[in-house]
């Protein structure tokens, strides 16, 4: 046999790594028990379902039998030590000692023999995998003395934080567990850990002692030793990938002593010895990490396997614009194509909820502005403006995406507002999907904001194809007027454009989308917002051809709109105009012009017909069927990532440093909004409509069948 002198030197450090000296201390599983036989049994039953890990960890169980009087306790104990897996010894108190004498027994054979320790309740069922994963977190930091693993009633150690059902088995439990840890990382400090399931470094109690019999019959006295070792700098960490079921409160049920007066007496004990500690439980359950477990519980999908998901239309108003036709679009298409993974919500008020009729599209709930539901996905289908819209969506959805249109109100100075380039960045930064819908205007955001790195993206176009533009209002196709698309804002060109044209063209009729005011007897104006979908569509088909000034775009739905009614379209060469012309099998009736001068030139020649020409398009189909599944890819790849509990932390804290006066204030603010649409006389108005069609909803939904 070779010599550690002779060995390579990967070698001799693999021996030195397997050495007696360097290997972890065994571990002593040790188990209190008073009385619950049936539920002992059910923790050993679990105990031997991890043989394998526990002979790896060279563990010795010491069961403390603390009602020696009770038959059925000790028969179970019995039963149980024959033929375990790893060494079982009991240690019988000849009298009842209750908890913390009990155990202090244990932990006396236990630094006897130098090893470490996991204390289990009685009332614990212990899954696969679960003490190796405590075991190994304990070992990652010298400093960590305590390990608990997370479960689903163990006060911080819970997780979720409020469990779905209080009677789910512990099957369920797990279950739930398993939805929520993987977006965890592997462990977190935190100021204490819970005596349910603690492992203890044998080093500990070796110096600082046992459990202080000060506390009697229990309650605190793990804190309380906690707190001793930490003022030397131990620490406590949860293991967040580790999980063992706890029948709360059921190893203190048949005690005299209950946990409620025992609370009453000890806490005071604890608070006097160690006044940080309650302060630093504080700052613990308010820190962004903790905020962030408690939202995790929405990534728990239903009976069904669908997630809660809700699109945050707060932001729209009883007024038409491309933006709302986008988002309404979507949602529609969403409703009818994700109803087999989400549930799919819309905040959104009630006058715009009438106002676009987004009661008449099937499958979608509806939740009020200022709602304290948490879903799995909160998505705007909008950019942000404001610093109170990114708090509203990120107190909404545990992942968070958006859908940027265009960088009009950045680029364009007297749009730009003080805080506009911070919320754009922030989205950048903190989002976890990000869609466009344009190359164009993926490109734009790109060389303007820095992106983390590992956020979902996607280009997804609004729907290209006429047959989603279908409108029961017939084409005319002896339309006799110019028709001129804008609104109010400056990079439309629609005032410009109609001064030119309605001088150069005096025997032409011009109507005009987006303007008010006197512009020549031949011009008829409208403001662009109130105008009903059949009033529009009337106008898009009674038009001879449709001009679309706009030097600035995102993507360009008037000019969509326009072939859907087959008339020729005048659009400036802008890239998503580019887009479209080579993209659609009509883009033959896009004609493109430079500068107002060449517009008036070329309609002064005469007006275009259309043309049935179909050149040769690029990409594939590009609908609104399409443009949802682009987005619901990314959303799966989103929720497929693990560690979303850190990026939601990151979040929350980013959010907590963003803004005058902090978080904080921004959520006064927010709430500040909510509370004003509540006290609108509108809203009280039309409180017994909105009970009654919400009563309708309801029912409509149960009757309707899913798909």
């Amino acid at each position: 046999m070779a010599t550690t002198d002779q060995m390579p030197e990967t070698e001799r450090a693999a021996s030195a790594s397997d050495a007696p000296q360097n290997r972890p201390e065994p571990i002593d599983i040790i188990i209190p028990c008073y009385r619950n036989a049936p539920l002992v049994k059910a923790l050993f039953r679990s105990l031997e379902r991890c043989g394998a890990e526990l002979r790896r960890l060279r563990s010795r169980v010491l069961v403390v039998n603390d009602s020696p009087d009770d038959e059925d306790l000790g028969l179970v104990i019995e039963r149980a030590s024959a033929g375990f897996p790893v060494p079982f010894e009991v240690i019988r108190n000849e009298r009842n000692l209750g908890f913390v004498k009990s155990v202090n027994r244990a932990f006396e054979r236990s630094v006897a023999g130098g090893r470490d320790v996991l204390l289990l309740n009685s009332d614990t069922v212990v899954f696969e995998g679960a003490i190796e994963e405590i075991a190994a977190v304990g070992r990652l930091d010298p400093m960590i003395g305590f390990v608990s693993p997370r479960s689903n009633a163990a006060t911080i150690c819970s997780l979720p934080h409020v469990p779905r059902a209080t009677d789910a088995t512990p099957g369920q439990a797990y279950a739930s567990f398993l939805a929520v840890s993987r977006h965890l990382p592997r462990y977190h400090y935190a100021p204490a850990v819970v005596g349910f399931c603690m492992f203890i470094k044998g080093e500990i109690l070796a110096e600082f002692g046992f459990f202080d019999e000060t506390y009697g019959h229990g309650y605190n006295e793990e804190n309380d030793l906690i707190m001793r070792a930490n003022r030397c700098g131990y620490r406590a960490a949860l293991a967040n990938h580790a999980f063992v079921y706890h029948a709360d409160g059921a190893s203190f049920a048949l005690s005299e002593y209950p946990a409620g007066r025992q609370e009453r007496l000890n806490s005071p004990v604890l608070e006097s010895r160690y006044p940080e500690y309650y302060p630093s439980v504080a700052r613990y359950t308010e820190s962004a990490e903790y905020q962030a477990e408690k939202r995790l519980e929405a990534l728990i999908p239903d009976s069904d396997g669908r997630l809660d998901l809700v699109f945050d239309l707060s932001m729209a108003g009883a007024y038409h614009c491309g933006t709302f036709e986008v988002a309404k679009r979507l949602l529609a298409q969403a409703a009818q194509d994700w109803r087999d993974r989400f549930q799919v919500h819309v905040l959104v008020s009630e006058q715009a909820r009438t106002f676009h009729e987004l009661d008449k599209i099937p499958g979608l709930q509806f939740v009020p502005p200022g709602t304290d539901r948490k879903f799995a996905i909160a998505i705007r289908p909008s950019q942000p403006f404001t610093q109170t819209a990114l708090v509203g969506l990120s107190d909404l959805g545990v992942l968070n995406a958006y859908v940027m249109l265009d960088t009009i109100a950045y680029d364009c100075l007297y749009l730009n507002t003080p805080e506009l380039a911070g919320v754009w960045s922030f989205v950048m930064r903190h989002a976890d999907a990000v869609a466009y819908i344009s190359e164009f205007v993926r490109e734009q955001f790109h060389c303007r904001f820095r992106r983390r790195p590992g956020l979902k993206e996607v280009v997804a176009y609004p729907s290209m194809d006429m047959a989603d533009y279908a409108s029961p209002v017939p084409a005319d196709p002896n339309g006799d007027y110019l028709l001129v698309i804008g609104n109010k804002f400056e990079h439309k060109r629609v005032a410009p454009t109609v001064r030119a044209l309605a001088p150069a063209l005096p025997a032409r009729k011009i109507v005009v989308i987006g303007l008010q005011g006197d512009f020549g007897r031949n011009v008829v104006c409208y403001p662009s917002g109130n105008l009903s979908d059949s009033f529009m569509d009337g106008l898009y088909a009674r038009a001879k051809v449709v001009i679309y000034p706009s030097v600035y775009e995102g993507f360009g739905i008037p000019v969509v709109k326009a072939l859907s009614f087959r008339k020729p379209v005048f659009a400036r060469p802008l890239p998503p105009i580019r887009e479209l012309k080579s993209r659609m099998p009509e883009g033959a009736n896009i004609l493109l012009y430079s500068s107002t001068r060449e517009l008036v030139r070329v309609l002064g020649e005469g007006l275009p017909e259309w043309t049935d020409e179909r050149a040769p398009v690029t990409g594939g189909p590009c609908g609104w069927k399409e443009a949802a599944a682009k987005i619901r890819a990314m959303l799966e790849e989103a929720l497929a990532e693990p560690g979303r509990g850190e990026l939601l932390a990151g979040r929350i804290e980013a959010l907590r440093q963003t803004g005058i006066g902090g978080f904080d204030d921004l959520v006064r603010r927010h709430n500040r909004e909510i509370d004003d649409i509540h006290a609108s006389w509108s809203w009280r108005i039309t409180a017994p409509l909105r009970r009654m069609a919400d009563l309708y909803l309801r029912i409509r939904d149960r009757r309707t069948p899913s798909k």
